[in-house]
């Protein structure tokens, strides 16, 4: 009680103090104003119709957009930055005070800058855009002790919808082209009138002329005549050609003759002196003076054929082909226009390949932080050769080693060390068997080979050994979507000493130690992953990861004809292996709430089948929850499976058997802009992992589906980021909401952020 009363005290301090600093805050900005200067507080828009408008989130969001300049950014209703720019006064070099005002200030924004009339202008424009066309926007200024805000009064009517949209009248081929693509229009009868729908609607007409040989074409060439006189507030829409475009946008160009040159400006040659030509293929030569890369790797990368029209996603696919055999530094494509002697219009192609240096050594001095909370230093070297036989196969062998300690955990302090080594080879294309060729609309094919070992000793748990062998494939089937198949995976485990404490007595358990370690893995893995902000960000994101796992069938296959026994379990080579079939899906959706405000979310959904030879998954196939990128609030391997809570001697430390065959997880994270550089964030994560079957080491740990709602563990925080483009330092302090294993009745347990927050470090964003 007396701990408690003491806290309650120091929490009250401390609200006092924020208190007086907000008063100091709030008071000393305004006193740095000159005398005729006023600080401007922002606007406020007011949105007045007769009839229900559906949009009115919308409208705002459009016109807030529109308005500049913004005010001086808030914290709590407090302006801090721009109290930092106003103590530091002027700085006389680059100590605190130039800190203070250049790096973490704010200059006032004043109502001297603001002109609400061209800010009208600009809201009238945006809502004739959205179809709003007849309405109307007043200001009024509201001067209050030396602030200013700007309330904007918007009065709008029914939005015009669309009532038909008509073909082209002329008579020319690329008239004929467009009447045939109108055909797919996004365009809908009764869809509100949006500009932005136009511009979209110019872009997909573009995209399929692009395909027809229209190399010149441009969406600036289409124009929409709007006519809003048919009545009840619709438009009729009339597409047609700019008159004074040129006549090349018109045009259907045929691909030429293609022209390439390997080693561009590799000796400062210009392409007008080579002489030295290979004809790969009729209309396609290569320029390669050194001999560098072998002719067939570089004819299947220019996908552009000789005769045939010119498409647009060809041109994408050749130059993105290019650019992932990654032995180009850089990949340059220039097209000339020729007109035949019977009139035919061709481009022909200069393709300026400027090579990457071949072999390459580094060494990496590095700070290391995992989603177990681990965190220190570590040590990278590798060896490249970009271009290893010649037909732009990545060659790479890389040793690595850390040491780590576990962070925020003063109560149960440990360390790790890693020792590992691995070789890569991937080549630009499938090498399948059979003669088998890779389909022709595939982007970016690899085939990738790793052999590794590995070596990890933490001091509170374990010593474990592994092996690896790769052999797959991946492969973009758009540029958001990437498929990644590797038909075998081999993975040898071997567990060493178990240090005292980590399990207790069930370290001479011969069955567990086997099911978790002391057998390996031959099976399958299938990745594919969707991201739409590779395509470019917009308003709404969505990522999808779904992964298949299995073990066990051709090891089955292959034991079951040979000697093996149902009873008493298969063997390869005198070797138990591992049956299991996995799936796991991660889903992620991210919204642009207004300018500097992002709501991301996500939801993890897996589970694990072991059969044959397995009881359970092994040991890093199963699924563990908490930690940086998990559930914030927990340590990671600190929650689940289910209700289970781990032995005193051990709780709160790592712990094998806190891991499951299923998981759920879900996060929502609010994310909002401090300044250009700090970045802050407020969050709410919750999820568990469970048993498919009763284990007498986990009692409480099974799935089922009375229970495992009152099994969710959920934990909330607030988080500072540290954003600078290329890297993203992140802390996020949690603290837990519901616990699983407790008895305490009710289901959310005591806020107390100052007794029980959990630190955690991590660089990039959780998801």
């Amino acid at each position: 009680m007396k701990k408690e009363a003491k806290g309650v005290k120091v929490m009250i301090r401390f609200l006092a103090y924020m208190l007086l600093a907000a008063v100091a805050m709030g008071c000393s900005n305004l006193r740095y104003l000159g005398e005729d200067q006023e600080l401007y507080t922002g606007s406020n828009i007011q949105i007045a119709s007769d009839e229900r408008i559906r949009e009115r989130g919308l409208i705002e969001d459009q016109l807030q957009d529109v308005i500049y300049p913004q005010p001086n950014q808030t914290l709590l209703g407090l302006r801090p930055w721009l109290w930092f720019y106003n103590i530091a006064g002027e700085p006389t070099g680059r100590g605190i005070r130039y800190l203070l005002r250049e790096r973490l200030g704010e200059p006032p924004v004043l109502f001297q800058e603001v002109d609400p009339l061209r800010t009208r202008r600009l809201m009238d424009n945006r809502l004739v855009n959205m179809g709003y066309f007849d309405s109307n926007v007043s200001w009024e200024v509201n001067r209050r002790n030396r602030k200013v805000q700007v309330d904007y009064l918007v009065s709008v009517q029914r939005p015009y919808r669309i009532r038909q949209l008509h073909p082209m009248q002329e008579e020319s081929q690329i008239a004929s082209h467009i009447n045939e693509s109108l055909e797919r229009t996004i365009l809908r009868e009764n869809a509100p009138y949006r500009l932005e729908t136009l511009r979209q609607e110019r872009e997909r007409i573009d995209q399929e002329l692009k395909a027809l040989g229209y190399f010149y074409f441009h969406p600036d060439v289409i124009l929409f005549h709007a006519d809003s006189t048919v009545g009840d507030r619709q438009v009729d829409l009339y597409p047609l050609i700019k008159p004074e475009m040129p006549v090349i946008t018109t045009r259907q160009y045929r691909i030429g003759n293609v022209y390439l040159y390997a080693d561009y400006l590799m000796d400062g040659m210009d392409t007008s002196l080579r002489s030295d030509t290979i004809e790969l293929r009729e209309g396609l030569y290569l320029f390669d003076t050194h001999g560098l890369y072998r002719h067939r790797v570089l004819e299947e990368a220019i996908v552009m054929q000789h005769g045939e029209l010119y498409n647009q996603e060809d041109h994408n696919r050749t130059l993105n082909y290019l650019t992932t055999l990654g032995v180009f530094r850089f990949v340059n494509m220039r097209f000339i226009a020729v007109t035949q002697e019977d009139g035919e219009h061709r481009l022909d192609v200069r393709i300026l390949l400027t090579p990457m240096d071949r072999k390459s050594i580094s060494a990496e001095v590095r700070g290391v932080t995992k989603s177990t909370n681990f965190a220190g230093p570590g040590v990278l070297l590798a060896f490249t050769n970009r271009n290893f036989f010649g037909g732009a196969e990545d060659f790479r062998f890389n040793i690595n080693a850390s040491y780590e300690t576990l962070m925020g955990q003063r109560d149960a302090p440990a360390s790790s060390w890693e020792l590992g080594g691995e070789a890569q080879l991937s080549y630009p294309r499938f090498v399948l068997p059979f003669g088998l060729r890779r389909p022709r609309r595939v982007l970016s094919p690899r085939t990738n080979i790793s052999l590794g070992a590995n070596y990890l000793n933490r001091t509170d748990a374990l010593e474990l050994t592994s092996f690896n062998f790769n052999y797959g494939y991946s492969w973009n089937r758009t540029v958001s979507l990437h498929h990644r198949l590797v038909p075998l995976v081999v993975n040898v485990f071997s567990l060493g000493a178990v240090h005292e404490g980590a399990l207790g007595q069930m370290v001479d358990n011969i069955i567990l130690r086997q099911a978790l370690f002391e057998q390996f893995i031959l099976g399958a893995e299938y990745s594919l992953i969707y991201n739409s902000q590779l395509r470019g960000t917009s308003a709404r994101d969505y990522y999808y990861n779904l992964n298949l796992d299995s073990s066990g069938n051709l090891a089955w296959l292959a034991s079951s004809l040979g000697a093996g026994n149902a009873d008493e379990g298969f063997t390869l080579f005198n070797q138990s292996f591992a049956q299991f079939f996995k799936a796991d899906i991660d889903v992620r959706h991210y919204r642009r709430l207004s300018g500097s405000t992002r709501l991301a979310t996500r939801l993890i959904l897996g589970a694990g089948f072991p059969y044959g030879n397995s009881g359970s998954l092994p040991y890093l196939k199963q699924f563990i929850i908490g930690g940086t990128n998990s559930i914030r609030a927990f340590h990671p391997r600190s929650l689940g499976p289910g209700a289970y809570a781990p032995p005193g001697e051990i709780a709160g430390r790592f712990n094998l058997l806190q891991a499951g065959e299923i998981i759920l997880e879900a996060n929502v994270e609010y994310r909002f802009d401090i300044t250009t550089l700090f970045k802050g964030a407020l969050f709410v994560d919750a999820g568990n992992v469970w048993r498919l079957r009763e284990d007498e080491n986990t009692p409480g740990g099974v799935f089922s589906f009375d229970t495992f709602l009152e099994q969710i563990a959920m934990g909330a925080g607030a988080g500072l980021r540290i954003d600078v483009n290329f890297f993203v330092l992140r802390f996020d302090f949690a603290f837990p909401l519901a616990v699983p294993y407790t008895d305490r009745p009710g289901f959310f347990e005591p806020v107390r952020p100052f007794r029980n927050m959990i630190f955690n470090l991590g660089i990039g964003y959780p998801f």
